[in-house]
């Protein structure tokens, strides 16, 4: 099931769980709210980070996989393995 940006209501990080796909309003919402910190093919990285692990800042992160666009979880810059795991 695809999460879609017009359904979502409340917190992000409570709607969208590690591995949910998500529709391209969603992925225009990670591009478009402040500038990415993280902009490539394959993963984008919201602009402001979420919180820190081991001293470095995480970033709500989407990736690309072989079914779309995909919620990665809070990742450190560049990275698309959620922090601490």
């Amino acid at each position: 099931m695809v999460k879609r940006y017009a359904d979502w209501k409340g917190d992000l990080h409570v709607f969208l769980k590690i591995g949910d796909l998500v529709d391209e309003e969603m992925v225009n919402h990670f591009l478009n709210e402040l500038p990415p910190t993280t902009w490539t093919s394959s993963l984008i990285q919201m602009g402001e980070p979420y919180s820190h692990v081991g001293g470095k800042a995480t970033y709500a992160t989407l990736k690309k996989t072989s079914d779309g666009w995909a919620y990665a979880g809070h990742c450190h810059r560049g990275e698309n393995i959620p922090a601490g795991r």
